[in-house]
């Protein structure tokens, strides 16, 4: 179908609340490609009639689906022959992706016959990639290597309340009768409707939030006085048992894009970085590149190899890696 045409007939599809939504830009919409006008019409469809809601969730059930089954939307991985934790093989992810499949059928059902479902999907991303996501009620995630997130396949409640173990960045649809909760351990973020980043890896010590737009309420105990606000431009980063409240980097979140963007970072915090997107350990010996700083981008997907040879060509170090251990050794 030529591309004039297609646009035309989701115009028309967008502009008659009372027709389906032509799946074509509901797919473009899972993707994020979709512009601000376009997810405005998608909302305003979604809150006409319940029946676009059941349709949107459908299409959105298939669509998880053929991500697992079309793995060239999935960015290689780098050979690793000696880690000890193994893989899928191809014909077994064809079936858990059809099991998946069949199983999400079963779960719309369930919604056609009035029934809300509590079950949860979770996505884990692979070490060294990044993918991203459009939860039940609309809003946008991006999630960072290594990272694990969890949600209900739908809101249902007076919260909408998802599982984060790792690095993510949320744009929320607002919803004032529902809040948006991000549990992080004994930790949980809460907002309306916002854009704000999140870093909390279970295995690391750092607990930051990075807001961009709207409002932020942080829970840091069982108690709603124990609670740190965030105002636009701010970020909140947990220090030992305290927040300190600084300005917000607009770098925080181009990881997003794939990228790594170092300000004037010190080689031993650029270090801390590739352990975090590449899932390994750093141990630094040469202790006269420690403190120096480096400015520059990096491509993710380049590997953790690129990366330290790009190094190279400003600091004077070699590296040596252990595959079997996954440590790397800076000399």
């Amino acid at each position: 179908m030529p591309a004039r045409l297609l646009l035309l007939q989701n115009r028309d599809f967008l502009t008659n609340k009372s027709k389906d939504m032509d799946r074509h830009t509901l797919i473009r919409y899972f993707q994020g490609e979709c512009s601000e006008e376009e997810k405005e019409h998608i909302r305003q469809w979604l809150e006409n009639k319940e029946e676009h809601k059941k349709q949107f969730i459908q299409e959105r059930i298939h669509f998880d689906a053929s991500l697992m089954i079309d793995e060239r939307k999935i960015p290689p991985r780098q050979p690793q022959p000696d880690r000890k934790k193994k893989t899928l093989r191809a014909p077994y992810k064809a079936a858990a992706a059809i099991l998946l499949l069949i199983g999400s059928g079963y779960l719309f059902s369930l919604y056609q016959s009035g029934y809300r479902d509590t079950s949860f999907q979770r996505i884990d991303v692979p070490v060294g990639s990044r993918t991203s996501v459009i939860l039940p009620d609309g809003s946008s995630v991006w999630l960072n290597s290594n990272t694990k997130l969890s949600y209900p396949s739908l809101f249902s409640g007076k919260k909408r309340t998802v599982e984060l173990d790792g690095e993510a960045y949320f744009e929320v649809v607002k919803d004032d009768k529902k809040a948006f909760i991000v549990k992080t351990g004994n930790r949980s973020v809460e907002v309306l409707g916002t854009a704000f980043n999140v870093e909390a890896y279970a295995k690391s010590a750092v607990f930051k939030v990075s807001l961009f737009a709207g409002n932020v309420k942080i829970h840091t105990g069982d108690e709603d006085a124990d609670c740190v606000y965030l105002n636009p431009g701010e970020v909140a980063e947990l220090t030992g048992h305290t927040f300190r409240i600084k300005p917000a980097n607009a770098n925080t979140s181009r990881w997003k894009d794939g990228l790594i963007i170092l300000d004037n970072n010190t080689f031993d915090e650029i270090m801390r970085l590739f352990e975090k997107y590449y899932d390994l350990e750093i141990i630094i010996r040469n202790h006269k590149v420690k403190n120096l700083g480096y400015q520059g981008k990096l491509r993710i997907t380049d590997g953790v190899d690129h990366a330290l040879r790009v190094l190279q060509n400003d600091f004077h170090f070699t590296y040596e890696r252990k595959r079997d251990s996954n440590i790397i050794y800076i000399n």
